[in-house]
Order: structure tokens, then sequence, then C-alpha cells
């Protein structure tokens, strides 16, 4: 396994140009999408487009991988819809389609696999029980499969309508069939779809229609519906059973036989237009071209210089994977018609408002714009912007109402062509209006306590003999909910401003001050005071509680303890200074959580918190401990992704950190943080770039001395979206000692407007 160089030695032969564009290289030659595909970053390895609606690539062993893949599993086939990075249970592997040689035995058909292969666009993988090679492209909508076949048995195709990931999975997530239907149409051509509710987000039904078609005629064919097969039968109607159909193309050693797959929410004749609009040949090469330049093209719009080609794989793979998600289905939308983008897959906005909507917003603005639109155009038509969303579905809230900080970050930083105005109504309707009975998706729990007291109440009793185990009897993730509640707040109250309304902003800047409400500062813990606690409807605190519970779905907090979110108040850093002791005192809080057992590098609530050193005035500890954050935990091996990469989340941080600053979503605000490449442009949009330059930079001279921004004088750690939206020059002095840069001018926190 190759570790990350804690900063990347300059490759010989380089010439490094300061000025003019950045030549455009075949950047997916440092992409492996295998990385994070074990360990828990839970990856999709396939073929996809960036946000592609069509991820299609294998489905093995017991189909309990959210992404479908399980390294040396057993392949059962190759289906067209997937996520990637996920956790919880899984979601889709629907429409599946499985080479073989032989005669077809019912529930057998699988295979060793061996000579894995993949790239962006594009995934190969030898079939050893057939002695076959099967390999697969994509285009948006459309899944091209190719497979060439090594011996002389009789060559056939089974396409399964009623395939499925997470069958078997617990809690509650798992994915059920509803029903599938498939019909033969002629000896090329084959339509059905698949009815299927569940996975994690709990959803409703979705339908996954298809029409595949041969480029060589079968010779003879069959059905299958539940456990009965078929022979020469055409059509299995919807019965509430799952099921497929084989095909026989007669023996041909060598001879390759090619499918492509058309998908549609819509209907089969939809996903039929599809195919023919995108896929119109049989050129499976071209199709395969096409699809690295697309992703050429976006992976190009940062361009790294002065790192080893390990850390280019690193850093360029996790482009990638901050771009498979949200799913583009503009022109897809089964449950109402409109002129705005759709997109779905948003698993979970909790996870990606963070870094990878930043991201988005920064190389990406036309995309991030859409994703916004399309965010609030799902408020239009259903009453609220989602937390989490999935097979056309709404999901559960983790914590806050997040998209808040989408549509605030997407304002802040002057993203144009979105109706800010009707933006603003969802926030209000988040901010105002109870979910009624829905509280888990819909909305904000709590919302009247909230608002009348000022946080979100949790009355616990004990369950079980471990005082540290609570089942609520009010509302669960309270904790959570209060202090996230209080940063969505804020983002609000930034909108308000920017659109005029100063009543509603001094409304939402009051309440973004509500987190100190489950301050409990008598709270001791490793000779640190201070933390968010339980506290009553009536006001008393709960005493049954500890600093180390870490919970769930119905608990205190969501995937984090006490002392995590006991950090989390990016509106006001300095407040929560002030509240931990001042500066000193907080900057050994920091370390005391760093180097204790309570850091979870996977963990999204932890993702600003390195960033913290510097509103205290220790920029070079933030420094110090993103690199050994990155050193530690970010890999070129398959396990390489510290944990649920959700949705790029994990990848996006990265993104920023090595090029040297982390965005405080929800604002238009960077922090400067630790610049690992000697140079990197950004490719803003609109011909605009932003280069950053690292001088001296080297694995001693890793601490910022001084820095210019456009060849004045940066005299803090930190700037505006402002600054930098018409592209410039972010230039740094790097040196082998600590410095005190940005030991003044801190920056700005809500508690500084007051």
């Amino acid at each position: 396994m190759k570790k990350i160089l804690l900063l990347p030695m300059l490759i010989a032969g380089i010439v490094l140009t300061l000025k003019g564009q950045p030549p455009t290289e075949q950047l997916t030659s440092f992409v492996d999408p295998f990385i994070g595909t074990e360990g828990a970053g839970d990856v999709f390895p396939g073929a996809s487009l960036p946000f592609g609606m069509v991820k299609l690539g294998p489905d093995c062993s017991d189909k309990s991988s959210n992404s479908g893949y399980v390294p040396g599993g057993v392949i059962h086939g190759f289906s067209h819809v997937h996520v990637s990075g996920t956790g919880g249970g899984p979601k889709y592997g629907n429409i599946l389609v499985m080479p073989f040689t032989g005669p077809f035995q019912p529930g057998e058909i699988q295979s060793q696999p061996s000579n894995e292969q993949a790239s962006p666009g594009y995934f190969a993988v030898d079939l050893t029980n057939y002695d076959i090679k099967a390999e697969m492209t994509v285009s948006r909508r459309v899944g091209f499969h190719r497979y060439t076949f090594g011996n002389t048995n009789e060559r056939g195709i089974l396409v399964d309508a009623g395939s499925m990931l997470g069958e078997h999975h617990c809690c509650g997530e798992a994915q059920q069939l509803i029903g599938s239907e498939i019909k033969v149409v002629s000896d090329t051509l084959i339509q059905g779809y698949t009815r299927v509710r569940g996975g994690w987000n709990k959803g409703g039904e979705y339908t996954v229609f298809f029409s595949a078609v041969f480029d060589t005629p079968a010779k003879s064919f069959g059905t299958w519906k539940g456990d009965t097969d078929s022979p020469e039968k055409a059509s299995e109607y919807d019965s509430g059973e799952k099921t497929g159909a084989w095909f026989f193309f007669g023996n041909g050693s060598k001879k390759a036989i090619q499918v492509k797959v058309g998908i549609s929410f819509i209907s089969c004749g939809k996903a039929l237009a599809n195919l023919r609009q995108e896929v119109p040949g049989w050129d499976f090469d071209k199709v395969h071209q096409d699809a690295v330049q697309t992703w050429n093209k976006v992976l190009n719009t940062i361009h790294v210089e002065g790192a080893s080609d390990d850390m280019k794989k690193v850093f360029y793979t996790a482009m990638y994977h901050a771009m498979l998600m949200p799913v583009d289905r503009t022109g897809e939308n089964p449950k109402w018609h409109s002129d705005e983008p759709y997109y779905d897959d948003f698993y979970a906005i909790w996870d990606t408002f963070r870094a990878t909507n930043p991201l988005l917003t920064l190389i990406q603005p036309n995309r991030e714009r859409d994703i916004v639109r399309s965010l609030i155009d799902i408020y239009r038509y259903e009453g609220y912007m989602p937390d989490s969303r999935s097979g056309n579905q709404t999901g559960r809230t983790q914590g806050g109402s997040n998209c808040d900080m989408v549509v605030a970050d997407a304002f802040l930083k002057g993203l144009k062509g979105i109706d800010y105005q009707t933006g603003y109504e969802a926030m209000i309707e988040d901010a105002e209006i109870p979910p009624g009975g829905n509280q888990q998706t819909d909305g904000r729990g709590g919302i009247n306590e909230y608002i009348k007291l000022g946080y979100v109440p949790a009355e616990y009793e004990p369950k079980g003999k471990s005082p540290t185990l609570h089942t609520p009897k009010l509302y669960d993730r309270a904790g959570t909910r209060t202090v996230e509640y209080s940063a969505n707040d804020w983002a609000i109250a930034q909108v308000a401003k920017g659109l005029g309304k100063k009543a509603d902003y001094e409304k939402y800047r009051k309440r973004a001050s509500n987190w100190p409400n489950l301050w409990r500062r008598q709270v001791n813990d490793s000779g640190v005071s201070g933390f968010i606690w339980p506290k009553r409807r009536d006001g008393s605190w709960v005493e049954d509680f500890s600093t180390t519970k870490a919970g769930s779905w119905g608990n205190f907090f969501y995937e984090a303890d006490a002392w995590e979110y006991s950090f989390y108040v990016p509106q006001d850093a300095q407040a929560l200074i002030d509240s931990c002791g001042g500066a000193e005192t907080f900057v050994k809080r920091l370390d005391t959580f760093f180097t204790g057992p309570n850091y979870r590098v996977d963990n999204e609530p932890s993702f600003f918190t390195p960033c913290l050193y510097t509103y205290a005035g220790y920029q070079y500890k933030s420094s110090d401990r993103i690199r050994e954050i990155i050193q530690k935990h970010y890999t070129s091996a398959r396990d390489g992704i510290p944990g649920n990469d959700d949705s790029g989340s994990m990848s996006a941080w990265l993104v920023f950190n090595t090029v040297g600053f982390y965005p405080n979503a929800g604002q238009d605000v960077y922090l400067i943080t630790a610049p690992h490449f000697h140079r990197a442009v950004l490719d803003l949009g609109d011909g605009k770039q932003l280069e950053v330059i690292a001088s001296n930079l080297s694995e001693k001279n890793r601490y910022i001395q001084s820095a210019t921004l456009n060849g004045k004088p940066l005299n803090r750690a930190w700037f505006r979206h402002s600054e930098i939206a018409d592209g410039g020059k972010l230039r740094f002095v790097m040196g082998p000692k600590p410095s005190d840069f940005g030991k003044e001018n801190l920056p700005p926190s809500l508690s500084d407007m007051e």
C-alpha cells in the first residue's frame, strides 16, 4: 500500500508555467475507481458519466453491498442503477444482465471474477466460469455491454427484471419487490420494468423501465416468473413476482455479442428513445472514448503541478468520486412535469453540503446551479426541500434542514439563474412550519419547541443497565437538531439580508445563537469543561448521559458524540471559543480532541473542526492537523478512503484541503489550510481561473510564512468568495517553521457583527 507523501516531491522535468491556460491532460489516467472499494468506502467502481443516471456495474455475492461490488465476490450480473459511497440499507441494483455459456440453469448463473479493470466510463472483468470477457461503458441513460466469448459452447445472456440489492437487509431498510414485467418483442429487442420500494431512505415505490437491444439475433429464448421457467414464452406480466428472460445465440468462439440497455423512470418507450438518441450505433469503443473525454473535461477543472503520480492518483480519484452523485434525471421525473432540472439520489445533503456542494459551486457552477434549482423545484411540488432523496422519494432527515445551507452557499457566492425568492420561501418553510406527523423526512422535527424554548428538548428514560443507552420520549436527535438548526438559521439570516428582508435577518440572526441553550458548562471530561448536553422541556438537565455517547436515529446525537458536536458552531466560532474559556484553552481542547479517541475522521460533523484552530489564531495547527489526517487516512490503496465516501463527501474534503483552502459551508468564507501542490489552477468557468501557488513548498517547508492575493499582501488566513469569483492568484511563501500568519484579523463570526 502506498501512502501519500506528507508533501509532494517536484516531478523532475516538469516546467512550471506560472501564466496562461494549463494544458488539457488525459487526467482519467490518474483515476482509480477501485480506491475506496475496500474498507468502509463503499464506492461504486463501475461505469458512469459525471452525475450519470446509469451506473453500470457488477452485483456480487449476496447482493448486500451498497455499491453492488464486493472485491473478489461472485458476480451474479451487471445492473444499471447504483449509488456510491453510501451506508445503511442498499438501494437499486435494478435491471441485471449476465452472459453465460452452456445450458440455462435457473438460480445458478454466476461466476468468479478475474482481471478486473475500471477507469472512468469503463468496467471490465473476466468471468472465469464461462471464459467470457465482460466489458461495459455508458452514456447518461444507456448501458452498453460487450461480451467476448472464449469457447465454443452455446452463448447465452439472461436479463433479470426483478433483481435488486439489499433484499435481506436489517432495520427496516431492505428493498422489497412490488412487481416486475418482461416482454420479448423480437429476436433483438426486449422490454420490461421493475417496481421496488424501501432501501436506506425507506422510500415508497419507484419503477425502473428498460429497453434492451442485441446486435446479434437470438436463436431461441425463454422467460421466467417466480420459480417457473417457460421456454419460448415471450411475456411475463406483472403479478408481484420476479421476472426475467434468457436468450441463446448459438456457438461461436471468440465472437462478441453487444447489448445496449436504455433506462428510464417514465416508460419502456422513453427508455427506447433514450437508447436511440444517445447510442444510435454499435461502436462500443467510440462510446467509451466519448465517456473518457467527458470525464477529462470535468477533471481538468483543477490542474495540479508539483505532485507525485501517487498523489495525483489520490487527488483525481477524489475529484472523480465527488462527481458521481447526485444523479441528473432531468427529463426522467415520473412525479410531475417541470421545465426545471431534476436531480435525485441526494444521499444525503447532511453529508454533501459541507464540501461537495461548495466544490461544485467553485469549479462546476452551472452544475451546482441546476442542483439548487432542482431542490427548490422539489419544494414547489412536495412542500419541503429534502435532506435526503432516492428513488424519487424524500428520505430521512439526519439533523438540520441542510438544504438551507446549500441555497445560502449558492446565493452568497453569486450563482446566477436561481429563483432565490422561491428558495427563500422554502427555507422559511423549514424554519417555521412543523412537518406534521412526518418529522423523520420533512422540515425540522421539534420546530415548535425550538422556536418556543430555543432548543429541541430531550426527555429521556433509561433503557437497560447502561447509563449511556437511552430511548427518547420526545424528539430524537435533539442535540444534533438544536446545533444544526442554529447554523441553518444563520444561513437563512444571510439570505434574508441579501434579499432586503431586514426584520427576518434580525430574527434569524438571533435564532442562530440558540446553540448555547444546550451548553452545560459544568460537565468536565479529560480536563475539558463545557459540552452540548440534553435538556428537558422544563429547563432541567438530563443527568444520566455521557460525553462519549455516539448515537444514531433514536438518540440525542446523530452519528457523533458530545465531543464532536460541541465543536459544531460554524456560524459563530468566536462565541464558541469564549464559551470554552478563550483562545488558549480552546486550542488545548482541540489538541485533546484530535489526540484522543473521540475524533472520527470518517464523520462529517468533524469535517470543519481542524479549521477551528484558525479562528483562535493558530493557522499552522490547522495545517498540521489536516496534513496528519491526509497522511494517515487517505491513500491510493483500495481501502484508501477513511469511511463511507457518502456521495463524494470524504473525497471533496480532500480536494479542498490539498489545494490549500476549505469552505465554511453556507457562508462566503474560505479558510486557508494546507497546500499540497506547488501550483493548482482552478477553472471557475467563463474563462476565469484561480491560481494557487505555494512557493518553496517541500517536505520541510510546509508552513505558510506569508500570502498575497492578486499581488496584494493577505494578512489573514481566510478570504471571501467575492475576492476570487473573477479569478486571481493566491500565492503562499512556505517555510520550515510555524509563523504568525493568521494570528491577527481572524475569520468572521456572527458575534463579531453584533
